[in-house]
């Protein structure tokens, strides 16, 4: 026995992350159901943790004296889920247990998503690594974060070209500082007014990094096909893997035309050597701001905004969620809010686009959860092979995907309604997202792989996350543990903090 092992006592060993000790527990789990995450059959064995990666896999360990074990009973033990869209770093800080994402087992975030990303990204980084979260986080570089920073004082427009050479000197930057790549928001204001040329001149830069593209595109609804033919292109230009976020088919005229419009995209991909990929969220309602279900942003254009509002399954359909001016008419529909006002919806509409107009550096805020989105089209995405699962939700969010979107998945989509195999559902869940990442060691039960682990019960997980109570925990995840560290165990969180920053290979 070390020193070490003998002030700390046997089963536990300090860790050194930068300047931030770590305690990782030393544990043998036996009688487990095994999904090693590679898409195969589980299989029932043993896992022997050590200094926070797996030291052994097998169908059955003896317990060494004093070590400390944990029987299973059968429950099924998967790798820590890997959330590729996500806005946890919005309250990283001020919640860094992230209950809501840990509780459904997700080990790792991605987030620098839409394009917006912490700035700089060392700065962010460095943070945590000294106030570290009970989650491993990843980011992407935001191009609407860049564009704010080089096209001072206004974004809202065109870049010039000096702006963005200096963008792209700002991307160099970032993926230095450990950046898997670039983001978009297309459909957001500051960066709706990029062209496919400025996106494809900062994709560049990145693919130079080794990193990839992943874009909330120009448009989710009537002109969803078109916005994923742009991140098609800019793949090939860039030379770069490419990823949609959240997809969906997102307003009335695009509904049930997945199965028959997608595979067209991903075979044109394919041919032109791009590697696509998307995430998804199991929910047929999403979150943004009003905004974006008018595309080309003529907001005050009445038979625009009725034809909007109508594609997106009528007012009745738009829940306010967040409205700065009066808070009081969160949680009410456009139809709701139409009639305090006396107007009609259109025109309540248009009130909240201007009583949210930037003044300066400050925007009001206002957001809406939308529903408008056909389960059969949300079915053969979760299915398809080359989608991933996300939440798309914040710590502290209004939408309940932000703490329901992993156990929905393996409760309502895989348990009950066979959308996919399990097996293959925690492969999207974990290994998957992992390459995607090139994160060799994390994703995988497997011998020299970091443990980030998850214990649930198959026939009881499920979410309970609703728009009424968007933050109540699933039911069925039984523990969670992180770099060798328990973050959930009983279904309760522990307070425990071993979560890391996750920075590109390379960098």
């Amino acid at each position: 026995m070390s020193g070490l092992e003998k002030i700390v006592g046997i089963g536990t060993l300090l860790l050194l992350v930068g300047a931030v000790p770590v305690w990782a527990e030393d544990v043998l789990i036996t009688n487990a159901l095994i999904y090693d995450g590679g898409g195969g059959a589980p299989f029932a064995g043993s896992v022997r943790v050590e200094a926070g990666r797996i030291a052994a896999v097998a169908p059955a360990l003896s317990a060494r004296p004093g070590e400390r074990t944990r029987n299973l009973g059968g429950l099924a033990l998967a790798p820590g889920f890997v959330d590729m869209h996500s806005h946890a770093d919005g309250a990283i800080f001020e919640n860094p247990t992230a209950d809501a994402a840990i509780r459904q087992g997700i080990a790792t975030v991605f987030v620098g998503q839409d394009g917006e990303s912490n700035y700089p990204l060392a700065a962010f980084f460095a943070r945590l690594d000294k106030q570290p979260a009970a989650l491993n986080v990843a980011s992407m570089v935001g191009h609407a974060t860049l564009r704010r920073e080089a096209m001072k004082p206004n974004a809202l427009r065109a870049s010039a070209p000096a702006e963005l050479v200096r963008m792209g000197a700002l991307v160099e930057q970032e993926m230095a500082a450990g950046a898997f790549g670039l983001s978009t928001g297309l459909e957001y204001p500051d960066s709706f007014s990029a062209t496919t040329e400025e996106v494809v001149a900062l994709a560049t830069v990145a693919a130079r990094s080794g990193g990839f593209y992943i874009s909330h595109m120009r448009d989710e609804g009537n002109a969803v096909f078109e916005a994923l033919a742009e991140l098609v292109e800019i793949g090939s230009r860039a030379k770069l893997p490419v990823q949609a976020s959240h997809i969906k088919l997102a307003t009335t005229p695009v509904w049930h035309q997945a199965a028959l419009r997608v595979p067209p995209v991903i075979e044109s991909a394919r041919l032109q050597g791009v590697d696509l990929k998307a995430d998804v969220y199991p929910y047929t309602f999403w979150q943004s701001t009003l905004r974006v279900i008018v595309p080309d942003r003529d907001y005050f254009n009445a038979a625009k905004v009725e034809k909007a509002i109508a594609d997106n399954g009528g007012p009745t359909h738009l829940r306010i969620v967040r409205y700065e001016p009066d808070a009081a008419l969160a949680g009410k529909t456009l139809d709701e809010i139409a009639r305090i006002w006396k107007v009609t919806p259109g025109a309540a509409f248009m009130r909240i686009v201007r009583e949210t107009e930037p003044v300066g550096d400050r925007r009001p805020e206002e957001g809406v959860i939308g529903t408008s989105v056909s389960e059969d089209d949300l079915r053969w995405f979760i299915a398809a092979p080359w989608t991933m699962f996300c939440t798309d939700g914040e710590l502290n969010g209004a939408h309940p995907r932000g703490a329901g979107s992993f156990a929905r998945i393996l409760g309502k989509y895989v348990r009950e309604e066979k959308v996919l195999p399990l097996a293959a559902a925690i492969y999207k869940m974990t290994a998957l997202p992992a390459s995607r990442l090139k994160l060799t060691d994390r994703g995988r039960i497997a011998p020299g792989f970091h443990a980030d682990l998850v214990v649930f019960d198959p026939a009881r997980v499920a979410d309970r996350a609703t728009i009424e109570a968007p933050a109540a925990p699933p039911v069925g995840i039984e523990a969670v543990m992180v770099n060798g560290e328990w973050v959930v165990d009983g279904g309760q969180v522990t307070g425990k903090r071993p979560g890391r920053v996750l920075r590109r290979p390379g960098s």
